[in-house]
């Protein structure tokens, strides 16, 4: 369940999703809890509406993930004994372990929240955590969405557009009802329980929002900078080394749009086209290929693009220097993977904190969105010709290279800046000990 891969190691990249084990780090005599539990549905949980061996949010479609939930909260108990037996002095823990705080307080287990996103969009998301338990969040239509939440104090952009607010509304749930099971209300007493909110992002970024955060929350918020990944050779398979080699410098457009983001086949369709038509080498990273991507394509594309239906090191691949452009559904793990290593984006969100992250990324000129219809998402293969090109040769677009490129070096593949942040949320965790 925890987030915290090694006190005095360097952060890993991690996920929203829960994964969880048992493991605990001790620095300078301190120890902080590092539980990664599998959410294997328990005997009393509903199984039969779960795959065989479900554990996580990838294993199960959107409208069964409110049954995950049920199987995870199985876990308190069991983790309870475990947190007992163990003794931290500080235990990490994520938004989706709602039940975490109160076990811990009464154990004498000081409490610290690990937000995987950046703080403008928990912000927007979320707000304050009494709103949240309560239930009484005032936004309630597509129109609220689409603006500013009243516990923003200043102007921004960093808002829902139509489509994607009735995506957010119309959220599946697969009938299953209950309080607990609302991520509002799992957030808010996530966060109402912890005496820290530790974030993944950095002041250089978003200052304002993450003093905001606070403001809000009435809590210590604590950057922990953006935990960039560092892309190694030995998980490359050598076919995909040698053909990124055979590429000129900062011509191939690599495309993933996550494990978890639910794109349509007419989205498919449009992308597959749009990167037929751009006339540039890609590497495409997805899901069930053969069933939503246009008859002939990959033959049409033989040579010049590569079609990949199976995992692929997103890290290495956006590392290499034949990669020249990032088509991302801006979850912000991958937003800062690929600007880690100074490829710019082709920003195609689609759910959640993605367009929210697309926002405020495209307001630093390090990206820009494939123009899309506000009413109904719909988009042409043109506009995608066009966005790719643009930001990947043309003249025009030598801003969003520049800026990626700047900011790779200065914020997110600072590994100095980065570190530090890290090492100050340690030394925090030291001096508060238990």
């Amino acid at each position: 369940m925890c987030v915290l891969q090694g006190i005095r190691k360097r952060w890993r990249s991690t996920s929203s999703e829960s994964s969880c084990g048992g493991a605990k780090e001790e620095s300078g005599g301190e120890r902080v809890v590092a539980a990664q539990q599998k959410a294997t549905p328990s005997p009393s949980s509903p199984r039969n509406n779960l795959p065989e061996n479900a554990e996580s949010t990838t294993d199960v479609p959107e409208t069964h993930i409110a049954y995950l939930k049920k199987a995870f909260d199985g876990l308190s108990e069991p983790f309870s004994q475990f947190l007992q037996a163990s003794k931290p002095d500080w235990i990490v823990y994520d938004i989706l372990h709602y039940w975490v705080p109160p076990i811990a307080e009464k154990l004498g287990v000081r409490r610290a929240l690990f937000c995987t996103f950046n703080a403008a969009s928990i912000i927007v998301i979320d707000g304050p955590s009494s709103i949240m338990i309560n239930g009484r969040d005032p936004r309630k239509t597509v129109e609220d969405l689409m603006d500013p939440p009243p516990w923003v104090p200043f102007e921004t952009n960093i808002v829902y557009r139509a489509f994607e607010a009735r995506r957010i509304l119309e959220y599946p749930t697969a009938g299953v009802t209950g309080a607990e099971l609302n991520d509002s209300y799992r957030t808010g007493l996530a966060s109402a329980g912890s005496e820290v909110i530790a974030i993944r992002t950095c002041t250089e970024l978003e200052p304002e929002w993450i003093q905001l955060l606070g403001e809000i929350q009435g809590k210590p918020v604590i950057p922990i900078g953006l935990l960039p990944a560092k892309a190694t050779d030995d998980d490359v398979d050598d076919d995909i080394r040698e053909w990124l080699d055979r590429q000129r410098a900062k011509s191939v457009v690599y495309v993933a749009l996550g494990t978890e983001v639910t794109v349509s086949e007419k989205e498919i369709q449009g992308l597959a086209h749009g990167l037929e038509l751009s006339g540039l080498p890609f590497f495409w990273t997805i899901r069930k290929a053969s069933v939503f991507l246009p008859d002939g394509f990959e033959e049409r594309v033989k040579g010049r693009g590569v079609v990949r239906a199976e995992w692929a090191p997103q890290g290495r691949i956006l590392s290499h220097g034949s990669v020249g452009g990032f088509v991302t559904h801006c979850g912000w793990g991958s937003v800062v993977e690929g600007l880690s290593f100074g490829v710019p984006l082709i920003m195609f969100p689609c759910n959640l904190d993605q367009p929210l992250v697309a926002r405020m990324l495209a307001g630093m000129n390090i990206g820009r969105e494939i123009p899309r219809n506000e009413l109904d998402g719909s988009f042409t293969s043109v506009s995608v010709v066009e966005t790719i090109r643009l930001v990947v040769v043309e003249e025009e677009g030598k801003i969003y290279r520049d800026n990626a490129e700047s900011m790779q070096k200065n914020v997110f593949g600072n590994r100095r800046l980065q570190d530090q942040y890290v090492d100050s949320f340690i030394k925090f965790l030291e001096n508060h000990r238990a």
